[in-house]
């Protein structure tokens, strides 16, 4: 019996597991059901119980197993409405539906993910409340996915807990299906296949900087209709980690067939109807850049911007740029992570664009108005462009320009990574009226450190400047006028390193012409220039005028000291450049200067006071050049030059004409250019006072620092008649008879002047006169004339001149004084 006993016991607790765990797959199967029903009939009650939250509803219907959750006429409220801390809801719904959630998941898991959500005739009014715990940024951000929504006639308020408006929109409908959400924040966020949205007063508000609203939204069947487009700045700019801040309105955005993808939005057709943009400087320099990677595309087949504006604007709505009306098409047009990185962050095939009363300050002073500007693909057509001075200054040049139009033909510019590659068929400018008003008291900026160039590689077929017009003024008084101009400069290219040079870009070849050139030359004269032309090596001017400004009287009487009046006209001069540079090294290196036709006129008034000044001689003054000068041979023919002396109290002026004149000069240098001889060679031939054939040869060293020179001259028949226009006032004598000639051979420098002078004669005679009355002296005159031979029979003796020279005269007063020094020996 006892062995009987002990064989039950295992098989008694064996019957009570299997017993309890029938019970427990019972109860487990059982449970849902239960829990089920008890859902049912207690959540609403629950949630009134335990929530801040007052909730009624009818049709209430949960079902654990499959996860759905529907209920008809809720309606929902705040039981305390003054505690910051409980989102305030309250409004009703119509229906609710919310199918295959995973409720198991959402309890354990927090995942939350349901099949679908239907809200009927949503009518909710939310306004967030403040959060009592600090966000930690290590916690499991929760799972939630939605795969199909739908909302039909909803009219919802979103608010934050500062009461601003955070969504808001009426009449709402929205149909969206398989529903795609990424995690990853260089992709677009929600992806769907099938859409359909129609809503009314729409407000977004994307971040607590931006806010969206709109008239209407009509989104279905691939195709999308926005009305009344506005994207508004909320905050102060002082607020914004940006340099500028954007305003935009549209009348009506379309977009046609486009399909929003994880990775990509692909739109066939986008069209933005009176695009209006206010951009608003926060006058930061320097903001926080965020990067952030973007792995998505963004394509567009067309895209047509219609009737749109653009105003940017200081803090103070002060206008900076403006454009009164634009229209663009850009087709094929790519945004990627390849693009992205470009200066242009996006790329595209082909263009038509449209912009029409342009404005913009480049400076305080300078701004631009252009009246039209138009490009069709590969060409860009500019009217009626102006840059305007809008202020004036005493330190800064000002512009005034203006041009009738440009054409910018077979434009392929483009970024290739951060550098601009600028490749241009041609550039025309037609027109172009170029006014400088020039700064009183132009400054540099000390300290001023110059800017690094900017990453470009210019390629430039021609640049065209046609009929322009120049004038420069300063102070009320035009300085420089070109009455035409024409620039052509063929293959132009620049790149970083070149932009470093005085003149930013080369040029393969050019042709400048311009006409009817008056320039201020100083103080006393202007400089005129019939027309010039520059081929780049070769320059031709014709019609050249030095002239004086005032009459002879007047000018007399605004001298201080003695000074010479300059009247030279040029009938041509042509220039051959060898290898110029003209910039911060500048360094002059000719070939050859022709002056044909050169008539200059030196007038001179002995009755102003002395100008005890120093003049230097030639060669100093070109040693004192700052720069490397050297012309390997000037010519000067078919020219004429003139001498006026007036002396105090003198009847008659000394004038000395030398008509005919030629000359070549050689090595005319500063001698600062390397392997350059430095010595001035001057071989010159005229017929002086029109009749007496005269030879002058002149030679002296640059590099010479005593100013050693050597010059000799011979003088052949001149007529004593016009001898006596200079011996008469310098030697108050006057001679009768024949000159066969005079000859002179000096060397000097910078202190005297000295050598052998001859003169042969025949029947000379010689009057003296009276210095104050001009009356001949009869008695001295005819006791000299008994010591003075009649005639120089043979080669004559010569005389040895040996004279000072006067520090406050010039070079050719020296050697004046050298040949009157001479005459003098032989006739007193």
């Amino acid at each position: 019996m006892k062995k009987k006993s002990e064989r039950q016991k295992p098989q008694k607790r064996k019957k009570i597991m299997l017993f309890t765990l029938g019970a427990l797959c019972l109860l487990g199967l059982v449970f849902p059901f239960l829990l089920n029903i008890y859902l049912n009939h207690k959540l609403p009650d629950l949630i009134n119980e335990k929530t801040p939250y007052q909730i009624s509803l009818k049709d209430f219907d949960l079902n654990l197993l499959k996860g759905n959750i529907s209920a008809h006429s809720i309606s929902i409220r705040t039981k305390q409405k003054n505690d910051p801390a409980i989102t305030q809801i309250s409004g009703n719904i119509k229906a609710l539906e919310i199918g295959n959630i995973g409720i198991w998941n959402a309890v354990f898991n927090k995942s939350y993910k349901a099949g679908h959500v239907k809200l009927i005739d949503p009518n909710l009014q939310i306004v967030s409340g403040k959060s009592k715990k600090k966000k930690d940024s290590t916690q499991k951000k929760t799972d939630f996915a939605i795969e199909n929504i739908l909302v039909t006639n909803g009219n919802i308020s979103v608010k934050g807990n500062d009461n601003k408006d955070l969504f808001k929109g009426k009449n709402v409908n929205i149909n969206l299906t398989e529903i795609h959400q990424s995690k990853d924040v260089s992709k677009i966020p929600v992806a769907f296949k099938d859409f359909k949205i129609d809503a009314h007063d729409v407000l977004i508000t994307v971040n607590e900087l931006y806010r969206i609203s709109a008239g209407k939204i009509d989104a279905k069947n691939k195709q999308l209709r926005i009305s009344g487009f506005h994207l508004k700045p909320v905050e102060n700019p002082a607020l914004y980690n940006a340099k500028n801040i954007f305003d935009l309105k549209i009348n009506e955005l379309a977009a046609e067939n486009f399909t929003i993808d994880r990775d990509s939005l692909i739109v066939e057709n986008a069209k933005f109807s009176k695009p209006q943009l206010i951009v608003t400087s926060t006058n930061k320099k320097t903001v926080k850049e965020n990067p952030k990677e973007v792995n998505l595309k963004i394509g567009i087949k067309n895209l047509d911007l219609q009737q749109g504006s653009v105003l940017v604007q200081q803090q103070n709505k002060t206008k900076t740029a403006s454009v009164d009306n634009f229209h663009v098409g850009l087709q094929d047009i790519v945004f990627d992570k390849n693009t992205v990185k470009e200066k242009i962050p996006f790329a595209f095939s082909t263009h038509n664009i449209e912009f029409e009363n342009i404005y913009f300050k480049t400076d305080p002073l300078q701004a631009v108005s252009i009246k039209k500007i138009s490009s069709d693909n590969s060409d860009i057509f500019i009217s009626d462009a102006q840059l305007n001075a809008i202020g004036k200054s005493s330190t800064k040049d000002v512009f005034n320009i203006k041009t009738e139009k440009i054409e910018i033909l077979n434009n392929a510019s483009k970024f290739v990574g951060q550098q601009l590659q600028l490749k241009l068929g041609e550039i025309n400018v037609y027109s172009p009226d170029i006014k400088i008003i020039a700064a009183v008291n132009k400054k540099k900026i000390a300290g001023q450190t110059q800017n690094q160039p900017p990453d470009l590689l210019v390629n430039l077929g021609a640049l065209n400047l046609i009929n322009g017009t120049f004038s420069q003024e300063k102070q009320g008084s035009r300085k420089l006028k070109v009455g035409n101009f024409n620039v052509k400069l063929n293959s132009v290219t620049s790149n970083r390193n070149i932009l470093k040079e005085s003149i930013p870009f080369h040029v393969k070849n050019h042709l400048i012409t311009a006409n009817t050139i008056d320039i201020d030359a100083g103080k006393y004269y202007n400089l005129k220039i019939g027309d010039v032309k520059n081929t780049g090596k070769t320059t031709h001017i014709n019609n050249f005028g030095f002239l004086p400004k005032y009459s002879r009287e007047r000018f007399n009487k605004m001298i201080a000291v003695e000074e010479d009046l300059y009247t030279i006209k040029v009938k041509s001069i042509n220039i051959v450049d060898q290898n110029s540079v003209i910039g911060d090294k500048t360094s002059i290196n000719l070939d050859h200067i022709l002056f044909d036709g050169v008539d200059c006129n030196i007038y001179h008034d002995l009755a102003p006071p002395d100008d005890i000044g120093i003049r230097y001689m030639f060669s100093k003054k070109l040693r004192d050049v700052k720069f490397p000068l050297y012309v390997k041979q000037i010519d000067v023919k078919n020219s004429k030059l003139t001498y006026e002396e007036i002396a105090e109290k003198a009847q008659i002026p000394g004038k000395i004409t030398f008509d005919h004149f030629n000359a070549k000069i050689a090595n005319v240098n500063s001698a600062k250019m390397k392997g350059k001889p430095t010595l001035v060679k001057l071989d010159s031939d005229f017929k002086f006072f029109g009749d007496a054939a005269t030879d002058v040869h002149w030679q002296f060293d640059v590099a010479n620092k005593n100013d050693d020179y050597a010059i000799n001259g011979t003088i052949r028949d001149l007529s004593v008649e016009n001898a006596n226009l200079f011996v008469r006032p310098y030697l108050n004598v006057s001679l009768d008879g024949k000159i066969n000639y005079l000859k002179f051979d000096y060397k000097g420098n910078s202190k005297k002047i000295g050598g052998n002078f001859y003169f042969k004669y025949t029947d000379m005679h010689v009057n003296f006169m009276n210095k104050n009355t001009g009356k001949e002296r009869k008695l001295l005159t005819a006791i000299a004339n008994i010591f003075v031979k009649n005639d120089s029979k043979g080669e004559p003796d010569h005389v040895e001149v040996d004279k000072e020279r006067d520090p406050n005269k010039s070079f050719f007063n020296t050697l004046w004084q050298g040949i009157m020094e001479g005459l003098k020996k032989y006739l007193i």
